[in-house]
Order: structure tokens, then C-alpha cells, then sequence
């Protein structure tokens, strides 16, 4: 009903407020070692790209239709990222153990939402597009540094 239009589908959102970056960065400065969910992949996608790559469908005269956007470069696990976190900031990321999703919700009386084991998204129709998203392993130190990638 509506044909011009742009959908974009995202996933593993990282910007402003709290966010799974800022909690592991502040386990790092604490000092403590979690244990971190790693049969679930991904990649971030910080909130500054995702507006660059609006901006770049917007202002290119993009074809309208459905974009997926998140970072580039080799997906992850959510161990893998609070790895690349406690790097990031001096801390040994060897203080992170990963862990199944069952092992990490193992006794708990939480209702867990479900989340889909491989969350990485196809950016090839955004490629396409001329938008070339960052990788998210470059962009994470720029982030940690000052809040934005």
C-alpha cells in the first residue's frame, strides 16, 4: 500500500544509553569476569551508521524497498564482542567465559524472550545501494572512547 518506501532491518543495536558495550566495558573497569552467552551470532550495529546509511538512501535516490544494516566484518558471538570490549579498554578478555544460552538462564525463574541462535543480517542489497557499512570491530574502540562510533 505504500511503494515508496525504505525498511530497514537491523539488529544488535549500539548507541545512546545503556547498552550490552557499556555494561561490559564497566565490568571491565570493576574488575569482574562474566560469563557470556556464545551460542548466539551477530554483528553490532552502532546507531551512527545507521543513520549514515538513512542518510545515504534519502540523499542517493536509493531504489525504495527493504535494506538490512548492521556493521561489517566477521560476525560474532556476545562472548567474542565482551572479549573485543574488555580489550578495547585494557582488560584481560580472558576474564570472559562463555557460555550456552541454556547454561547461562540455567536456574532462573525469568520468563526468557527467545532470541534466534544466528542474528547476522545480508548486506549486499545495501551494498548495492553504494553504502559501504564500517565494520564493527573498528568502529567498537571509537565508540568506547567517546560514546559514538
Amino acid at each position: 500500500t505504500a511503494p515508496r518506501h525504505y525498511i530497514l532491518r537491523t539488529s544488535w543495536v549500539i548507541g545512546e544509553g545503556n547498552n550490552f558495550v557499556r555494561t561490559m566495558a564497566s565490568l571491565a573497569e570493576r574488575g569482574i569476569a562474566p560469563k557470556v552467552v556464545d551460542d548466539q551470532v551477530g554483528r553490532l550495529t552502532f546507531t551512527t551508521d545507521l543513520a549514515r546509511a538513512i542518510r545515504h538512501l534519502v540523499e542517493s535516490g536509493a531504489p525504495y524497498g527493504t535494506y538490512n544494516v548492521t556493521g561489517s566484518g566477521e560476525p560474532a558471538s556476545w562472548a567474542d564482542v565482551a572479549k573485543a570490549v574488555y580489550a578495547a579498554v585494557g582488560s584481560d578478555p580472558a576474564d570472559v567465559t562463555p557460555v550456552t544460552t541454556e547454561e547461562y538462564f540455567a536456574g532462573s525463574d525469568k520468563v526468557i524472550a527467545p532470541r534466534p541462535a544466528f542474528s547476522t543480517l545480508d548486506l549486499s542489497e545495501i551494498q548495492a545501494a553504494g553504502f559501504v557499512p564500517r565494520d564493527w570491530r573498528e568502529s567498537l574502540p571509537a565508540y568506547l572512547s567517546i560514546g559514538t562510533a
